[in-house]
């Protein structure tokens, strides 16, 4: 299996995600991936499936860190239920906490629009991942026009056959005869530099069984002090199939119980007030990594009530 493990210029640790893209993905050093959907389509039409079943794949150890991931005529191919596609196939990283797991397909003159489906121990689906967790984000400070979404993984249950161990990346076959709309580089600079947007139509860009993918996988135990009490309303919007509703409810408590353990001054209502205030205005802004940042600043200065805001927001920010 093709994968390009990349080096991390500078290393920025965000409050339970630690997924805020820090490197430039090489596109040009990959341009006859992402340059001709149609020559990836007719490589694909004759492509064979590879295995009969999930049991079969040969999964590649997915490290801790990035991972840049090219998917192309080289890789195996399967017959998945939307048709034919060319994959990837992982196993998580073991003796870790929660892992957070971010997977970023690039956008250049194609793009592959990616499913990822979960497997437990048994090769048994846990979860199958698709629009609901992937959108198009624009190109932000180092980061490419992308098809983004992250991913979940519960760590609580160790031992337990259903915990999730394995991750499967495709482009459905179901959405190859799609585009995607991205925004003009000239508009996106006109939004950074507050100046008035130019009139000229936004790149379509169609979909492709080839594709450019960056993985960042975090163990999130490894952060700054907070567990993924976060996770079943940040970002991942698909729940586990198999998760017991006693899981969240044990994370939870147990995150409490740290914070407990470790009381603070009280906070004074005024400044309490402030860093609810700065954490709404970062969800509703999409910045989640500030938000968290805050709460974690908050809950050291004292506030009892920041976990809480935080989740609210996220909560009204995806309806």
């Amino acid at each position: 299996m093709k994968r390009v493990k990349m080096s991390i210029a500078a290393v920025i640790t965000a409050l339970l995600t630690g997924c805020a893209g820090n490197m430039v993905v090489p596109l040009q050093e990959h341009g006859s991936i992402l340059s001709d959907a149609d020559q990836a389509k007719q490589a694909l039409a004759k492509a064979s499936s590879c295995c009969v079943a999930f049991k079969d794949f040969s999964y590649t150890p997915l490290p801790e860190g990035e991972t840049l991931l090219a998917i192309d005529g080289k890789q195996p191919a399967f017959q998945f239920d939307e048709g034919m596609s060319y994959f990837a196939a992982y196993r998580l990283p073991a003796n870790t906490g929660n892992l957070a797991i971010k997977v970023a397909s690039q956008v250049s003159k194609t793009v592959l629009v990616p499913k990822v489906i979960m497997l437990d121990s048994q090769f048994k689906v846990t979860r199958v991942l698709g629009e609901s967790v992937f959108s198009y984000q624009p190109a932000h400070l180092l980061d490419n026009d992308r098809i983004e979404g992250k991913v979940f993984v519960d760590r609580s249950m160790p031992g337990n056959p259903a915990a999730e161990t394995y991750m499967i990346i495709y482009a459905p076959a179901s959405q190859l005869a799609g585009s995607t709309t991205i925004l003009h580089p000239a508009k996106a600079f006109a939004r950074a530099n507050q100046t008035v947007e130019p009139a000229m139509p936004d790149p379509v860009i169609p979909h492709s069984p080839w594709g450019l993918v960056q993985i960042e996988v975090v163990d999130m135990a490894k952060g700054q002090g907070l567990e993924a009490v976060f996770k079943p309303e940040y970002a991942d919007k698909v729940a586990m199939s198999q998760a017991a509703p006693a899981t969240a409810v044990a994370v939870t408590t147990t995150a409490t119980a740290a914070v407990v353990a470790k009381p603070a001054p009280a906070m004074l209502s005024e400044t309490e007030a402030f860093y609810q205030s700065q954490i709404e205005k970062a969800v509703k802004a999409g910045d989640i990594d500030k938000a968290m940042k805050l709460v974690n600043e908050a809950e050291r200065a004292g506030s009892t009530k920041a976990k809480t805001v935080f989740v609210d927001a996220v909560k009204r920010s995806q309806k």
